[in-house]
């Protein structure tokens, strides 16, 4: 898929897709030095992070305003819905260097987001309408690690693979958040996997 087709399919701007390339390239710079990402998934960074992480977007409840991304790494999804736009983005990221990258690229592109080099159970809550992350950590780990960001309200996004409808069976038996799963539009077995509590 081309920078582009990518654009279209996330309904963003000329000037958003150049944000995106800009942040690819830093990426690649700064991949030399630490490990970001697998480097397999350089060669097709726009459809395995950019699409990935973008699709997001779609799901946001209507007056979504504050995402708060847990476990960020090189930004994915965070720093790609700050970048979107509409949002200000709270990264989450224990890892010293990767906090370092983050901050880099939220300067250079002047992005509506903010660093926090620390663990997430050590913040405190920020009530932030959304909630994502993606390959951190099982669904029912994952709810713990965020248990005091969460309310009523909010809603969690996570990018998940095939292992989701396991996590799921786990998950029912302490958490009453309702799961809906839908088609990732970057991976054939991803799915974007919403939770929210029960109106």
């Amino acid at each position: 898929m081309t920078p582009d087709q990518i654009g279209q399919l996330l309904n963003v701007s000329r000037e958003t897709i150049e944000k995106f390339q800009l942040y690819l390239t830093l990426l690649e710079k700064w991949q030399r030095r630490i490990n970001l990402v697998s480097n397999s998934t350089l060669a097709d960074a726009w459809q395995r992070h950019i699409l990935d992480s973008g699709q997001l977007a779609a799901y946001y409840p209507p007056q979504t305003r504050q995402i708060l991304d847990v476990g960020s790494g090189a930004g994915f999804p965070g720093l790609v819905l700050a970048i979107m736009g509409g949002v200000t983005v709270d990264l989450v990221e224990s890892d010293q260097r990767k906090a370092v990258f983050l901050s880099a690229v939220i300067r250079e592109l002047g992005l509506p987001a903010k660093v926090h080099n620390q663990r997430i159970e050590t913040m405190p809550n920020l009530c932030p309408d959304v909630i994502t992350a993606r390959a951190l950590a099982p669904v029912p780990k994952l709810l713990n690690l965020i248990e005091t960001q969460l309310h009523s309200d909010g809603v969690c996004l996570f990018l998940k693979g095939a292992s989701v409808e396991d996590e799921l069976t786990n998950l029912q038996s302490y958490s009453t958040m309702v799961a809906t799963t839908y088609p990732s539009l970057s991976s054939a077995n991803g799915v974007v996997l919403e939770l929210k509590n029960p109106r």
